[in-house]
């Protein structure tokens, strides 16, 4: 994360001799923090002289403070590249969350910063590692977009099911990590109901430990953010008539917003709507399926127009076909061959015919830098 340290930790007419020990083992953990490359560190410049001939200080923190002073332009910019950062300050005792121009502030004592263990890498949790591994790929295409010269340093963590809410709630109680978590909704539709992993986790959040932030996808799931033109571009598309067939369908369907929450994964018979309770996931299907005549040509209207599956034993009203469980996988697998610059232009599509996902990758990549923000490490 972006880390300023404000000028209340070292007043200008007080002596050096007199600093806490907390407001040493604080500098002395920012300056870890940005020496190995896992956070970034700023302040004013006043503060940054007085810290880097603080003879309590090692040489080698010292030298890093005075980094950050003969680079105190460049850091300052950092500001305006975050929506929320830290903000080390020595007026609060306890922590709090302020908003300042229109960014949000975590404010904490110094004390905050008594252990090593705080200022490691910011661990991205999610349903597992290879979510995390496009996540950060999204952020990645994110910088480069905004013209962003920062690096991003996290932990991959993986969990399913109830394990990531109980991991990311033993996370949020300890304290002692940064943390930002990414789940799937499992949402049918926009106003739908989220499914119950998202409601599991959603309900042991603790939005007053300012340590971990959650983010609960506005779409079905991560493999919705996956662009056609990658999908199309994928090495094994052309080994399944499957896949190609899935690919054409979701070509042909015209509302963008129905593509969000489509299981590209397993595709959607109409029974999968039908059997919804949830009054929000009916009206947006029907309200969309009668405009779309691609998708009318598969459905038997009588269903659709009663809302009733006519069918006597297995739905055969397609909506859209399925990908694969291993279509993450193999997105993966692409993005690990392909430059960012490669896909930053393929995220972005010149065909009309294909809806962009850029404003999705856009809100995306700038909560995960503003968790993950980071410099180059700093070699001795």
């Amino acid at each position: 994360m972006l880390i300023d340290i404000h000028s209340s930790l070292i007043s200008q007419d007080e002596q050096q001799n007199t600093w806490s020990d907390d407001i040493i083992k604080a500098l002395e953990m920012l300056a870890l923090a940005q020496k190995e490359g896992k956070h970034a560190v700023i302040s004013n410049r006043p503060t940054l002289d007085k810290i880097r001939k603080c003879p309590h200080l090692s040489l080698s923190d010292r030298d890093v403070y005075n980094k950050a002073f003969n680079n105190f332009t460049k850091f300052q910019s950092y500001r305006s590249t975050v929506t929320k950062y830290i903000e080390v300050n020595n007026q609060y005792k306890t922590q709090r969350i302020c908003s300042d121009s229109g960014k949000t502030v975590i404010k904490v004592p110094p004390k905050f910063f008594n252990d090593s263990e705080i200022v490691q890498k910011t661990i991205l949790l999610c349903e597992n590692t290879n979510d995390a591994v496009l996540y950060e790929k999204i952020a990645k295409v994110y910088l480069i977009w905004n013209n962003i010269k920062i690096q991003l340093a996290c932990e991959h963590r993986g969990g399913g099911g109830s394990t990531i809410a109980t991991e990311y709630s033993k996370i949020q109680q300890n304290q002692n990590r940064f943390c930002l978590c990414l789940v799937d909704s499992d949402k049918f539709a926009p106003n739908g109901s989220l499914g119950d992993t998202a409601k599991l986790i959603e309900n042991q959040a603790n939005s007053n430990k300012i340590n971990a932030g959650l983010i609960i996808l506005d779409v079905r799931e991560i493999e919705n953010l996956i662009p056609i033109s990658i999908l199309a571009d994928l090495p094994e598309l052309s080994q399944s008539q499957e896949r190609q067939a899935a690919l054409k369908v979701l070509k042909e369907i015209e509302n963008n917003d129905l593509r969000l929450f489509l299981d590209i994964k397993k595709g959607v018979v109409l029974q999968n709507i039908i059997s919804k309770s949830d009054a929000n996931v009916c009206k947006f299907w029907e309200n969309i399926l009668h405009n779309e005549s691609n998708i009318l040509g598969r459905i038997n209207i009588h269903c659709l127009s009663d809302w009733v599956c006519h069918s006597s034993s297995q739905c055969t009203c397609k909506v859209s076909l399925g990908f694969g469980k291993n279509i993450l996988d193999n997105t993966i697998s692409w993005l690990e061959k392909k430059s960012l610059h490669e896909v930053a232009k393929m995220v972005e599509p010149s065909l009309r015919s294909e809806p962009s996902l850029r404003s999705q990758w856009e809100n995306l990549g700038q909560e995960i830098t503003n968790w993950c923000f980071a410099q180059k490490p700093i070699r001795a």
